[in-house]
Order: structure tokens, then sequence, then C-alpha cells
């Protein structure tokens, strides 16, 4: 063989040689699998084209990581420290991606269901944390870590704004209607979150009772500012807790002071079901045929299971 044809064997060998070693460094040292079909094709163009391969990749990454060439273009920076409202048009191609939080998790391809997750979180979230929850159990450890990262952050500032809010109230009058209002912001506030059950038993246990607290302060101060939704919310949580006297009591006031509100018959007959109480529960079931209140039915169908319990 002539001394040129030992060269140019010599190149081709150590090329192959680079090229497998980039191919490995990145898919089995780093593993990053994600990009596998990226270092394939580069792998592929680096045998394909000896030296010249390996020339071009090595002199862009040099380019991109220490070479900045070309003025940048700051006509649309704004350095003001004034407040501006950003108007962005719709992305209309992740609208139409946009998943519910279920068919998100079920997706096999790791890819889209990342994708999916991250459309899913950066959508409207208020009504969604349960199902977000479900995540955290993801074979996908970033999907997971997704759902952590973001329930954590949602339930720090939960915690924050319920602080900061109890402190104004204990600082502030409840004769004061102003005083009353926020007790019944944070009264709704805190049962939107806590009826979606993302918080450990302890922590649900304690903001339930918070909000029976806050229930109580207005029932005592305001009685006439205790509206329906505020009785709902009480009661559910407190049945939820198996906490049954508690429940009865805001059962019995609730009826008391909306006996024409349907709800105030379902929750107390719900409860009764549940602790197997027959005696009050068609007690409850007199009071509303007694009444002119239009049954719904989820109403019937838990007369119709009570009749086939008996």
């Amino acid at each position: 063989m002539t001394y040129g044809g030992i060269i140019f064997l010599t190149l081709v060998l150590l090329n192959a040689v680079f090229a497998a070693v980039y191919l490995i460094w990145n898919v089995l040292y780093k593993k990053d699998t994600d990009n596998r079909k990226q270092y394939l094709m580069n792998t592929a163009i680096m045998l394909l084209c000896p030296i010249v391969g390996i020339a071009y990749f090595l002199s862009s990454y040099l380019k991109y990581r220490f070479i900045k060439l070309g003025r940048r273009d700051l006509s649309d920076v704004e350095f003001s420290k004034k407040r501006h409202t950003a108007r962005v048009k719709a992305d209309e191609n992740r609208e139409r991606n946009i998943v519910s939080v279920g068919e998100a998790i079920l997706v096999s391809d790791k890819e889209k269901k990342r994708a999916n997750m991250l459309n899913v979180l950066l959508g409207d979230t208020d009504e969604s944390f349960s199902a977000i929850a479900l995540a955290l159990d993801s074979d996908d450890s970033e999907v997971a870590h997704y759902a952590a990262s973001f329930l954590q952050s949602k339930m720090d500032t939960f915690r924050d704004n319920v602080r900061k809010t109890l402190k104004r109230i204990n600082e502030g009058d409840l004769k004061d209607e102003e005083c009353q209002t926020r007790v019944l912001k944070l009264i709704r506030y805190i049962n939107h979150i806590i009826k979606q059950k993302v918080f450990t038993p302890i922590e649900q246990t304690d903001y339930t009772q918070q909000m029976e607290q806050l229930c109580e302060l207005i029932y005592d101060n305001a009685k006439h500012r205790m509206t329906p939704d505020c009785y709902e919310s009480v009661i559910a949580r407190l049945t939820e807790l198996k906490k049954y006297n508690e429940a009865q009591l805001w059962g019995n006031r609730f009826y008391e002071d909306y006996p024409a509100t349907l709800t105030a018959y379902t929750l107390r007959l719900k409860l009764y079901f549940e602790t197997s109480r027959k005696d009050e529960f068609f007690e409850v079931l007199e009071q509303l045929k007694s009444s002119s209140i239009a049954v719904d039915n989820k109403t019937l169908e838990l007369i119709r299971m009570t009749q086939i319990k008996d």
C-alpha cells in the first residue's frame, strides 16, 4: 500500500473512532435518549463525510458556544420600569393540542405525554388539581416532576394567602362589613381548594376546621350574610371528614335559615343516609314533601337508593 493510501485509511479509521465516541458519549454515557435520532443522524454524516463532517459540527459548536456575530436588534426591547399589559395573539396550534388531564397522562409516547402535560398546566387549572395529582404516579418521571412542582407551587401560594388573610381578619372588626366580606371570600377560597383533595389528611382536616371557624364567626356576628353556598361548603367538607355531629349542626342551621332551598334538605339526606340514621332521614324527607320545592334527579336517586337498601 502506498504512503498516501496509508494516510487516507488512517484518517478514515480516526474519523470512525471519533464518530463512535460521539455516539457513545451522548447516547450511552449521557443517556440523552430524547435526542437519539439527532445523534444517529450526526454520526451518519460524520461517517459518510470523513473529516469534513466532524469539522462542520465542531465549527458549529464553537461558533454557538464562544462567538457572537452581528449586531442585536433591540428595537422591540423595553427598558422602562413601567408596567405594560401584554396582548398576545392566541396560540392556535397549542389550543388545538390541549387535552384533558386524564388523556394527557394516558398517552404512551413520552414526548407527547410531556407536551400534553405542559399544555394542561399552562391552561386554566383551577378546577383540575385533583386530576393533576394523578400524574404524580405517572411512569414518566418528567411528567410526575411537572405535576409535583405545579401542585407544590399552588399549595404554597394557597397556604400563604390563607395565613395573610386570617391575619387581616384577626386585626379587623367583625362588625365591619368589609371584614365580613373578607371572611366570606376566604371561606369560598378555602373550600375551592380543599374540595379537590390534594392536601394530606392532616392539612385537609386543619383547613376544614379553619373554614368551620370562619363560618362560625359569620354566623355569630352577621348571620344574615351566611349564604347557602357557605352552608353547603362547610356541611360537605365536614361530612367528607366524617364529622357528622358538626355537619348535622350546620345542616339544621341551614334548614332554619333557608327552608326554601333544596340543598338544605339534600345535604341532610346524604348525611343521614351515610350514617344509616333512618328516622332522621325520613323526617327530612317528610319536610321536603311538605314543602313546595321541586326535587331534582339526584335527590330522587338518593331516595330510590334508600328504598332499595331497605
